[in-house]
Protein backbone atom coordinates (compact mmCIF):
# COMPACT_ATOMS: atom_id res chain seq x y z
CA UNK A 1 0.00 0.00 0.00
CA UNK A 2 1.44 3.28 -1.07
CA UNK A 3 1.99 5.97 1.51
CA UNK A 4 2.31 9.65 0.74
CA UNK A 5 4.28 12.18 2.70
CA UNK A 6 2.08 15.25 2.96
CA UNK A 7 5.12 17.43 3.55
CA UNK A 8 6.48 16.54 0.12
CA UNK A 9 3.25 16.91 -1.78
CA UNK A 10 3.56 19.97 -4.15
CA UNK A 11 1.39 22.98 -3.33
CA UNK A 12 -1.21 24.02 -5.92
CA UNK A 13 -0.29 27.22 -7.80
CA UNK A 14 -1.67 30.47 -6.40
CA UNK A 15 -4.47 31.94 -8.46
CA UNK A 16 -6.45 35.10 -8.26
CA UNK A 17 -10.17 34.90 -7.55
CA UNK A 18 -12.06 33.90 -10.68
CA UNK A 19 -14.13 36.68 -12.14
CA UNK A 20 -17.61 36.16 -13.40
CA UNK A 21 -18.10 36.93 -17.06
CA UNK A 22 -19.78 40.33 -17.07
CA UNK A 23 -21.20 42.43 -19.87
CA UNK A 24 -18.76 45.06 -21.12
CA UNK A 25 -20.54 47.98 -19.43
CA UNK A 26 -20.68 46.14 -16.11
CA UNK A 27 -17.02 45.16 -16.36
CA UNK A 28 -15.97 48.79 -17.05
CA UNK A 29 -18.13 50.01 -14.16
CA UNK A 30 -16.52 47.43 -11.86
CA UNK A 31 -13.02 48.49 -12.92
CA UNK A 32 -13.81 52.18 -12.42
CA UNK A 33 -15.35 51.62 -9.01
CA UNK A 34 -12.39 49.54 -7.86
CA UNK A 35 -9.89 52.00 -9.33
CA UNK A 36 -11.54 54.78 -7.36
CA UNK A 37 -11.13 52.83 -4.12
CA UNK A 38 -7.48 52.07 -4.87
CA UNK A 39 -6.82 55.70 -5.77
CA UNK A 40 -8.43 56.83 -2.53
CA UNK A 41 -6.24 54.45 -0.54
CA UNK A 42 -2.94 54.80 -2.43
CA UNK A 43 -3.00 58.16 -4.15
CA UNK A 44 -2.14 58.58 -7.82
CA UNK A 45 1.59 58.26 -7.12
CA UNK A 46 1.24 54.72 -5.69
CA UNK A 47 -1.69 53.65 -7.87
CA UNK A 48 -1.15 50.32 -9.67
CA UNK A 49 -3.37 48.83 -12.35
CA UNK A 50 -2.20 45.40 -11.22
CA UNK A 51 -3.85 45.97 -7.84
CA UNK A 52 -7.07 47.06 -9.54
CA UNK A 53 -6.99 43.89 -11.64
CA UNK A 54 -6.35 41.69 -8.61
CA UNK A 55 -9.26 43.20 -6.69
CA UNK A 56 -11.53 42.85 -9.71
CA UNK A 57 -10.45 39.24 -10.21
CA UNK A 58 -9.20 39.82 -13.77
CA UNK A 59 -5.85 39.97 -15.51
CA UNK A 60 -4.03 43.27 -15.84
CA UNK A 61 -4.42 42.86 -19.59
CA UNK A 62 -8.19 43.10 -19.13
CA UNK A 63 -7.71 46.58 -17.64
CA UNK A 64 -5.74 47.68 -20.70
CA UNK A 65 -8.39 46.20 -22.94
CA UNK A 66 -10.68 49.05 -21.88
CA UNK A 67 -8.14 51.75 -20.90
CA UNK A 68 -4.97 52.20 -22.93
CA UNK A 69 -2.95 53.71 -20.05
CA UNK A 70 -3.09 54.14 -16.28
CA UNK A 71 -3.57 57.87 -16.81
CA UNK A 72 -6.58 57.28 -19.05
CA UNK A 73 -8.13 55.10 -16.35
CA UNK A 74 -7.54 57.72 -13.67
CA UNK A 75 -8.84 60.45 -15.95
CA UNK A 76 -12.07 58.52 -16.45
CA UNK A 77 -12.38 58.01 -12.69
CA UNK A 78 -12.02 61.79 -12.22
CA UNK A 79 -14.64 62.50 -14.90
CA UNK A 80 -17.17 60.14 -13.32
CA UNK A 81 -16.55 61.69 -9.90
CA UNK A 82 -16.99 65.20 -11.25
CA UNK A 83 -20.23 64.22 -13.01
CA UNK A 84 -21.60 62.80 -9.76
CA UNK A 85 -20.61 66.01 -8.02
CA UNK A 86 -22.44 68.14 -10.58
CA UNK A 87 -25.61 66.06 -10.64
CA UNK A 88 -25.86 65.99 -6.84
CA UNK A 89 -26.46 69.74 -6.75
CA UNK A 90 -29.27 70.30 -4.19
CA UNK A 91 -32.20 72.51 -5.16
CA UNK A 92 -31.63 76.12 -4.19
CA UNK A 93 -34.16 78.73 -3.15
CA UNK A 94 -33.82 81.75 -5.46
CA UNK A 95 -35.34 83.96 -2.74
CA UNK A 96 -32.56 83.18 -0.26
CA UNK A 97 -30.04 85.92 0.54
CA UNK A 98 -26.99 85.79 -1.69
CA UNK A 99 -24.79 85.07 1.32
CA UNK A 100 -26.64 81.80 1.96
CA UNK A 101 -26.50 80.76 -1.68
CA UNK A 102 -22.78 81.50 -1.82
CA UNK A 103 -22.25 79.52 1.37
CA UNK A 104 -24.00 76.50 -0.13
CA UNK A 105 -22.04 76.43 -3.39
CA UNK A 106 -18.71 77.01 -1.59
CA UNK A 107 -19.59 74.34 0.99
CA UNK A 108 -20.23 71.77 -1.74
CA UNK A 109 -16.84 72.42 -3.32
CA UNK A 110 -15.05 72.11 0.02
CA UNK A 111 -17.00 68.97 0.90
CA UNK A 112 -15.99 67.33 -2.40
CA UNK A 113 -12.32 68.07 -1.69
CA UNK A 114 -12.62 66.73 1.86
CA UNK A 115 -14.28 63.55 0.65
CA UNK A 116 -11.89 62.80 -2.24
CA UNK A 117 -8.48 64.37 -1.57
CA UNK A 118 -6.58 61.92 -3.80
CA UNK A 119 -8.86 62.61 -6.76
CA UNK A 120 -8.58 66.35 -6.13
CA UNK A 121 -4.78 66.15 -6.11
CA UNK A 122 -4.80 64.20 -9.34
CA UNK A 123 -6.96 66.83 -11.05
CA UNK A 124 -4.98 69.79 -9.69
CA UNK A 125 -1.48 68.38 -10.12
CA UNK A 126 -1.73 66.17 -13.19
CA UNK A 127 -4.76 67.09 -15.29
CA UNK A 128 -4.95 70.87 -14.91
CA UNK A 129 -1.29 71.56 -15.86
CA UNK A 130 -1.67 69.38 -18.98
CA UNK A 131 -1.39 71.48 -22.18
CA UNK A 132 -4.44 69.63 -23.52
CA UNK A 133 -6.55 70.20 -20.42
CA UNK A 134 -8.95 72.49 -22.28
CA UNK A 135 -9.78 69.61 -24.61
CA UNK A 136 -10.68 67.27 -21.76
CA UNK A 137 -14.12 66.51 -20.41
CA UNK A 138 -12.84 67.48 -16.95
CA UNK A 139 -12.27 71.02 -18.18
CA UNK A 140 -15.86 71.36 -19.38
CA UNK A 141 -17.09 69.91 -16.08
CA UNK A 142 -14.99 72.43 -14.19
CA UNK A 143 -16.47 75.24 -16.29
CA UNK A 144 -19.97 74.05 -15.45
CA UNK A 145 -19.32 74.27 -11.74
CA UNK A 146 -17.55 77.62 -12.07
CA UNK A 147 -20.62 78.89 -13.95
CA UNK A 148 -22.79 77.99 -10.95
CA UNK A 149 -20.68 80.27 -8.76
CA UNK A 150 -20.65 83.05 -11.36
CA UNK A 151 -24.44 82.86 -11.71
CA UNK A 152 -24.93 83.32 -7.95
CA UNK A 153 -22.55 86.30 -7.94
CA UNK A 154 -24.28 87.86 -10.96
CA UNK A 155 -27.65 87.42 -9.26
CA UNK A 156 -26.27 89.16 -6.15
CA UNK A 157 -25.19 92.12 -8.28
CA UNK A 158 -28.56 92.24 -10.05
CA UNK A 159 -30.41 92.25 -6.73
CA UNK A 160 -28.15 94.95 -5.32
CA UNK A 161 -26.69 92.71 -2.61
CA UNK A 162 -23.20 92.85 -4.16
CA UNK A 163 -21.36 95.78 -5.70
CA UNK A 164 -21.72 96.16 -9.42
CA UNK A 165 -18.30 97.72 -10.07
CA UNK A 166 -16.43 94.39 -9.69
CA UNK A 167 -16.86 91.88 -12.57
CA UNK A 168 -18.53 88.59 -11.52
CA UNK A 169 -15.61 86.57 -12.94
CA UNK A 170 -13.17 88.41 -10.68
CA UNK A 171 -15.31 87.60 -7.63
CA UNK A 172 -15.54 83.98 -8.81
CA UNK A 173 -11.75 83.77 -9.04
CA UNK A 174 -11.44 85.23 -5.53
CA UNK A 175 -13.73 82.49 -4.23
CA UNK A 176 -11.85 79.63 -5.89
CA UNK A 177 -8.51 81.11 -4.86
CA UNK A 178 -9.68 81.17 -1.25
CA UNK A 179 -10.88 77.57 -1.52
CA UNK A 180 -7.50 76.38 -2.81
CA UNK A 181 -5.60 78.19 -0.06
CA UNK A 182 -7.93 76.81 2.61
CA UNK A 183 -7.45 73.22 1.42
CA UNK A 184 -3.87 73.04 0.13
CA UNK A 185 -2.28 71.94 3.42
CA UNK A 186 -4.93 69.23 3.76
CA UNK A 187 -4.27 67.98 0.22
CA UNK A 188 -0.55 67.79 1.04
CA UNK A 189 -1.30 65.74 4.12
CA UNK A 190 -0.06 68.51 6.41
CA UNK A 191 -3.25 69.63 8.13
CA UNK A 192 -7.01 69.66 8.18
CA UNK A 193 -9.85 72.12 7.71
CA UNK A 194 -13.49 72.53 8.68
CA UNK A 195 -15.87 72.54 5.73
CA UNK A 196 -18.48 74.56 7.63
CA UNK A 197 -16.07 77.14 9.06
CA UNK A 198 -14.18 77.64 5.80
CA UNK A 199 -17.34 77.99 3.72
CA UNK A 200 -18.81 80.45 6.21
CA UNK A 201 -15.64 82.55 6.34
CA UNK A 202 -15.30 82.78 2.55
CA UNK A 203 -18.98 83.64 2.09
CA UNK A 204 -18.69 86.34 4.78
CA UNK A 205 -15.59 87.88 3.21
CA UNK A 206 -17.31 88.13 -0.17
CA UNK A 207 -20.65 89.47 1.03
CA UNK A 208 -19.24 91.82 3.67
CA UNK A 209 -16.37 93.06 1.55
CA UNK A 210 -18.28 93.46 -1.70
CA UNK A 211 -21.79 93.98 -0.38
CA UNK A 212 -23.79 97.15 -0.89
CA UNK A 213 -23.52 98.83 2.50
CA UNK A 214 -26.30 101.17 3.64
CA UNK A 215 -25.05 104.67 4.39
CA UNK A 216 -24.80 105.72 8.01
CA UNK A 217 -27.43 108.11 9.36
CA UNK A 218 -25.26 111.24 9.38
CA UNK A 219 -23.93 110.68 5.87
CA UNK A 220 -27.37 109.84 4.55
CA UNK A 221 -28.75 113.01 6.10
CA UNK A 222 -26.07 115.17 4.47
CA UNK A 223 -26.67 113.55 1.10
CA UNK A 224 -30.42 114.07 1.39
CA UNK A 225 -29.94 117.71 2.40
CA UNK A 226 -27.58 118.31 -0.49
CA UNK A 227 -30.04 116.73 -2.87
CA UNK A 228 -32.88 118.90 -1.55
CA UNK A 229 -30.72 122.02 -1.81
CA UNK A 230 -29.83 121.19 -5.39
CA UNK A 231 -33.50 120.73 -6.22
CA UNK A 232 -34.40 124.02 -4.52
CA UNK A 233 -31.63 125.86 -6.36
CA UNK A 234 -32.95 124.48 -9.64
CA UNK A 235 -36.46 125.68 -8.86
CA UNK A 236 -35.14 129.07 -7.72
CA UNK A 237 -33.10 129.46 -10.90
CA UNK A 238 -36.16 128.65 -12.99
CA UNK A 239 -38.23 131.18 -11.01
CA UNK A 240 -35.59 133.90 -11.46
CA UNK A 241 -35.51 133.21 -15.19
CA UNK A 242 -39.29 133.60 -15.38
CA UNK A 243 -39.15 136.87 -13.45
CA UNK A 244 -36.50 138.22 -15.80
CA UNK A 245 -38.65 137.33 -18.78
CA UNK A 246 -41.67 139.03 -17.24
CA UNK A 247 -39.57 142.10 -16.38
CA UNK A 248 -38.21 142.24 -19.90
CA UNK A 249 -41.71 141.98 -21.34
CA UNK A 250 -42.96 144.81 -19.08
CA UNK A 251 -40.09 147.09 -20.15
CA UNK A 252 -40.80 146.38 -23.77
CA UNK A 253 -44.43 147.36 -23.33
CA UNK A 254 -43.33 150.73 -21.98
Amino acid sequence: MLKYNNMERPLPPLSRPSAKRLPKDHRIASILQTARVVLRERGSEQFLTSEVAQRCGVSEGTIYKYFSTKRELLQRVAEDWFEEFLTEDPPSNPDEPIRERLFRVIWRNLWGIKKEPALTRFVLLELRPDPDFRKMKSYEQNRRFAAMVTDVVAEGIRRGELRGDVPPKVIRDMIFGAIEHQTWAYLRGEGDFSVDDSASAIADVITNGLGQRPRSGSVATLVDVASQLQESIGKLSAGVAELRQELASTQNLK
